[in-house]
């Protein structure tokens, strides 16, 4: 190698040989934080990893025996000298080549960005980006900081932090995948005086961390449970274990995982309570948390890219569907890959789901953080939410979403049994897997709240759980097995719309062929019968569907019809009997115009727009022989979602009663109105 030139060939080569001599493994171990075939792949032939992967990979190598007051030199170090190399390496490319993972440094968006990079010798060579790299992490300030305006930036609010010596705690929280950890020690590198540490790299006496000169200090994984902890007493860390480092004057910034508007343990109460806070010794708390990316921004970046259609398809969906939750760099950089990678933009919240929470699944893992496989860690979140399904209905109060530990080590070791490789090591039986399972839990994880001295635990959101039972429910479906749901407390269940976009959304082409197989089964329970035949109602054949269901069917769901409490399951009910001619169309017209709300319009359209366009998909509906009665019903949607282009197959219709034809005119005016103020 000369100082002069170096290749991206000669680049990947000394940084695999400098990770083996670092951390002594080919790979880096758990030290790059970085599954092997990643880390192979992306120091493999000529291609540059980007630079965020980068610092990832060379803050990730810091030797374990290295005191911590040193590793944040060591970092700072080695990375000006590994960025500098990638300079080189990068100006030895061809210069019409895109720059990986950063935006022109000359750009006007350079200064908002976030490059994920810290100091370098040397200023980029301008270029157009060919990845993706979103804006900085803005954060909502929960408390200790006065600002007029809705989100500031983490880096400002760090700042802020900083210079105010009476405030000794700042604490940040937001999900995986934020840019919490990657902007955390961005900062850190860029101050002398700060020091980064992580609980994934042991246990850590703080008080004997704290300086004289009370030198910040920043904790990164504040959720890791202790190896040791038993099953049934899973407690994660709180700022009680910071008490005696506080009394001796240290300041730090703690970076959470943990939801502090939905979680109820220790640590949450504590950042609640002022008089707690004061009790261990905090003085002028900090609190923030990293604000999910907006639709706004992701139109920006687009423009700022010369008119990225992509990314102007991807903010398009958000803002339809009321953003992807959550909206981090990490989903949206996901979906964006898929997206180049020649897969179809994401059309509903059910692939910002399946990207978002497969990941989170198998990053324990890829880290080398968890013995829990990613198979394994998904199958079993499907399992606790079908056993609450079934069993409790879905999250809605403070006791239903709950459920007992030991239920959970339950279906964790059934699946975990499945796994033959998993089943033979030495140390199956002994190593505590349940606080393996509930060391990460942005997902799921243990509850603050105990019901007859039982700890629990619950999914951290209950949209998540909603896409798990949605999982569940198709994976029986498609297997041509019914849900044997109980009839009595079918009538009961708050199964909502989000549940069933999940459910269709998922679907492969074909897997509605053994849906509409079981829909005629002579034995298949009423509640079975009424989703099969919601999932099918498009198809071609829904008609011989209808016809097949037994007399009783009918007259079962006539008689349950009024004792639905779920709106979604009684307007599901309803169509089929309007279809059947049991109850007049003008009943589910009333209810479209009464019970529904902006948020229950948007779970129907993505329910009805699955792999089409909305308006492309209720112009099919209208046209349906079998669906005719329900035609003021598709003319109502029509009016509420379609757009110019039905006008005239509105305009068309002839034939129906007054009523009818005032929902159909309405339609078309709203239709126009809509045109007019989007044109």
């Amino acid at each position: 190698m000369t100082d002069e030139a170096l290749s991206p060939e000669q680049f990947n080569v000394e940084l695999r040989d400098w990770v083996r001599q670092v951390t002594g493994k080919a790979d880096g171990g758990a030290g790059v934080a970085m599954a092997r075939s990643t880390f192979y792949r992306r120091t493999s032939g000529s291609k540059l990893m980007p630079l965020d992967e980068l610092i990832r990979v060379v803050g990730g190598a810091v030797p374990r025996t290295l005191d911590p007051a040193h590793q944040g030199e060591w970092i700072r170090k080695n990375t000006g000298i590994w960025q500098s190399k990638w300079w080189k390496a990068y100006a030895w490319r061809d210069q019409h080549a895109g720059l990986p993972g950063s935006i022109a440094p000359g750009s006007a968006s350079a200064q908002p960005m976030l490059t994920l990079a810290a100091e370098t010798t040397e200023a980029p060579p301008p270029a157009t980006s060919s990845r993706l790299t979103f804006p900085r992490a803005r954060v909502a300030v929960l408390s200790g900081l006065a600002t007029d305006q809705p989100t500031i930036a983490l880096i400002e609010a760090l700042g802020r932090w900083l210079e105010n010596p009476e405030s000794n705690l700042f604490f940040l929280t937001g999900p995986s995948g934020s840019g919490k950890t990657i902007e955390a020690r961005e900062w850190t590198a860029s101050k002398e005086q700060v020091r980064y540490i992580s609980l994934r790299d042991g246990a850590v006496d703080y008080a004997d961390l704290v300086d004289e000169d009370r030198s910040p200090i920043v904790i990164d994984d504040f959720d890791l449970i202790s190896s040791s902890a038993e099953e049934h007493g899973v407690t994660r860390p709180d700022l009680s274990e910071l008490r005696s480092a506080f009394g001796r004057g240290g300041r730090f910034v703690v970076i959470s995982k943990r939801n502090l508007q939905t979680e109820r343990d220790e640590l949450a109460e504590q950042l609640r309570s002022p008089a707690r806070l004061e009790d261990l010794g905090v003085e002028e708390a900090v609190v923030v948390r990293v604000e999910p990316i907006s639709p706004v921004e992701v139109r920006a970046l687009g423009e700022e890219r010369g008119g990225d259609e992509k990314l102007n398809s991807l903010a398009a969906e958000m803002e339809r569907g009321g953003g992807f939750f959550p909206a981090t760099p990490l989903v949206l950089k996901q979906l964006y890959a898929s997206i180049e990678e020649g897969a179809p933009a994401p059309r509903t919240l059910w692939d910002g789901y399946t990207v978002h929470l497969k990941h989170i699944c198998g990053q324990p893992w890829d880290r080398k953080s968890s013995r829990i496989p990613s198979r394994v860690r998904f199958q079993t979140y499907r399992d606790i939410a079908w056993d609450l399904f079934t069993g409790m209905d879905e999250p809605g109060s403070q006791e239903q979403d709950l459920i007992p530990v030991p239920r959970v080590s339950e279906w964790l070791f059934a699946n975990l049994q499945r796994d033959l490789d998993i089943t033979r090591q030495r140390d199956f039986l002994t190593y505590e897997w349940i606080a393996d399972l509930l060391d990460h839990p942005e997902v799921f994880g243990v509850s603050g709240r105990t019901r007859d001295s039982v700890e629990s635990a619950e999914f951290a959101h209950e949209t998540f759980y909603r896409y798990f039972v949605a999982e569940s429910i198709r994976d029986r479906l498609r297997d041509g097995r019914a849900m044997a749901l109980d009839g009595a407390r079918f009538v009961h269940m708050h199964l909502g719309g989000m549940v069933m976009s999940f459910l269709k959304a998922g679907f492969q082409p074909g897997d509605l062929d053994a849906v509409a197989r079981l829909s005629v089964r002579e034995s298949l329970s009423w509640m079975d019968r009424l989703i099969c035949l919601y999932l099918t109602e498009e198809r071609e054949d829904y008609g011989e569907h209808l016809d097949q269901a037994p007399e009783r069917y009918w007259d079962e769901l006539e008689f349950v019809l009024e004792a639905f409490q779920s709106l979604f399951l009684r307007k599901a009910a309803m169509y089929q009997l309007v279809l059947r001619g049991r109850v007049p169309v003008d009943g589910y017209l009333q209810i479209l115009d009464r019970e529904e709300d902006p948020r229950t319009v948007g779970r129907e359209r993505d329910a009805l727009r699955v792999d089409t366009d909305i308006t492309e998909a209720l112009v099919r509906r209208l046209h349906h022989p079998v669906l005719t009665p329900a035609i003021p019903i598709t003319a109502y949607r029509l009016g509420q979602m379609g757009d110019i282009t039905c006008l005239s197959h509105l305009e068309g219709l002839t034939g129906l009663p007054s009523t009818h034809e005032v929902v159909v005119r309405t339609a078309i005016q709203r239709i126009k109105e809509r045109h007019e103020h989007t044109a």
